[in-house]
């Protein structure tokens, strides 16, 4: 099931999140017969491991998992036991000091993979509308873990049993957990004009919403906006983002679309000077601007270089940093058939069928270095099985790449879109997800679109977020 480039790959992972020491842990690898063993100094790590069978019934959702306690005690993990380890009905974790080996019967390492490579989004399966792999399709959905960093959380495990058999006298360099807030600018300006000004105050927050504050208030933002542009609701949202940051000494990211008026979904225009300004007021408060690939970028080499091109010549410095809008992100190749087909507001009109690359070929190809994208826009928790930043799998190169993940936990929308949480059930929820990245010593990085800070979601940003 895993080459050894895939074995390698995942067990660095583990062994860097579980033992994190210092320096790089020097071990040998071997796969045997049902099982996988990592020599470590002086002794042995030997992990029973699933076979294929076993394999394509965990993506199924079919292979009945047992419960183990956390390490911290605070949650329960389903773990599935290696193929040979439940024939031979072998399932305790021993150290045995002659062999000097510690044995673990339950295949932590597949599971794994099959997370961080993101296995299940290179089957062919249904997509939603937005040609993106559904949450209720995945193994997390299947085993019920979507709130469990399920790799970390096996890695803590792992340093729980090499502490308490094996080395209780090594010495480790826990990870500092971060939050990181990150912001995508969908929308620059709530207003663009009087016409559309006038349109949603009376048409959404009086005949809509009904709120008669709401309209005092939007009334008064306007006549601010009317006096100087840079007081619009939505840019003053972001500046109170940024002091949000800097007050929690965190290093906020935001991502700016870098589109031209007239092309597919364009909400605001590159070239106008609002965004300098907003540019400006990020960069010298020392966040970090990063490129939100638009709509349609998602597997367009040639257009993503182009948004990326006009942005830097606004930040006035590489930007290698991203998350694509909608959160779209696709691992299989894309296939147009015959007819006229429409990429960045250009016809291609090409009669034949077009292949499209995937989202991960896509970025190798413009030398993207971090991105923000993976996490489900339906369901806040984690998508790729960690909180921790990890370089991106390519299955068909078998091989990792140069692009380090930085997973998204929660998105605002999620909560009240999607979920439609009340406040209170957010709130939770958001403390929950941070609480395990906390556990295992990974980064929260969650979505609070500026559009979402003020008006009628007030409330819920103030009290899900900044309490």
């Amino acid at each position: 099931m895993l080459s050894p480039d895939a074995l390698k790959y995942t067990v660095n992972h583990l062994l860097s999140v579980a033992l994190p020491t210092g320096t790089p842990l020097q071990c040998r690898m071997e796969r045997g017969e049902g099982d996988a063993s990592l020599h470590i100094a002086d002794w042995r790590l030997r992990v029973a491991l699933l076979d294929d069978g076993d394999v394509d019934s965990l993506l199924a959702g079919k292979l009945a998992p047992e419960t183990i306690a956390s390490a911290d005690g605070c949650e329960k993990l389903p773990l599935f036991r290696g193929t040979q380890a439940t024939r031979s009905q072998s399932t305790d974790i021993v150290f045995n000091p002659d062999l000097r080996e510690l044995y673990v019967p339950y295949d932590i390492i597949t599971p794994s993979f099959l997370m961080l490579s993101r296995w299940e989004e290179y089957q062919e399966s249904p997509r939603d509308q937005h040609n993106r792999f559904p949450y209720v399709s995945s193994m997390a959905a299947h085993y019920g873990f979507i709130h469990l960093p399920i790799v970390d959380e096996y890695a803590m495990l792992l340093r729980q049993w090499i502490t308490e058999q094996v080395h209780p006298d090594i010495v480790l360099r826990p990870r500092a957990p971060r939050v990181v807030p990150t912001h995508d600018i969908d929308h620059l300006c709530r207003y663009t004009g009087t016409f559309q000004a006038l349109r949603s105050i009376f048409g959404r927050d009086l005949l809509i919403n009904r709120s008669l504050p709401l309209v005092r208030q939007s009334w008064q933002e306007y006549r601010e906006w009317c006096i100087d542009k840079r007081q619009d609701p939505y840019i003053l949202a972001i500046a109170e983002l940024i002091d949000h940051a800097r007050r929690h000494g965190e290093q906020a990211v935001f991502f700016i679309k870098a589109q031209v008026q007239g092309e597919y979904d364009c909400t605001y225009d590159i070239q106008d000077p609002l965004v300098n300004h907003v540019v400006d007021m990020i960069q010298k408060n020392g966040m970090e601007v990063g490129l939100h690939g638009s709509y349609r970028s998602y597997d367009d080499p040639e257009l993503y270089l182009q948004e990326k091109n006009r942005l830097e010549k606004i930040t006035g410095e590489a930007v290698t940093v991203g998350r694509q809008h909608f959160l779209r992100f696709n691992l299989l190749k894309n296939y147009v058939n015959a007819g006229y087909s429409t990429y960045g507001g250009q016809d291609s009109r090409q009669m034949m069928e077009v292949t499209r690359p995937s989202t991960l070929e896509m970025w190798q190809a413009v030398g993207l270095g971090d991105d923000y994208t993976l996490g489900y826009a339906e369901q806040p928790g984690f998508r790729c099985g960690t909180c921790h930043p990890f370089r991106l799998y390519n299955l068909f190169e078998d091989r990792p790449t140069d692009i380090v993940e930085h997973p998204l936990v929660l998105m605002d929308g999620s909560l009240f879109d999607y979920l439609e949480l009340d406040i209170g059930q957010s709130r939770t929820l958001f403390k929950r997800l941070r609480e395990r990245c906390n556990a295992v010593e990974g980064d929260f990085v969650y979505l609070w679109h500026n559009h979402t800070v003020g008006r009628n979601y007030r409330e819920m940003y103030e009290r899900v977020v900044v309490n």
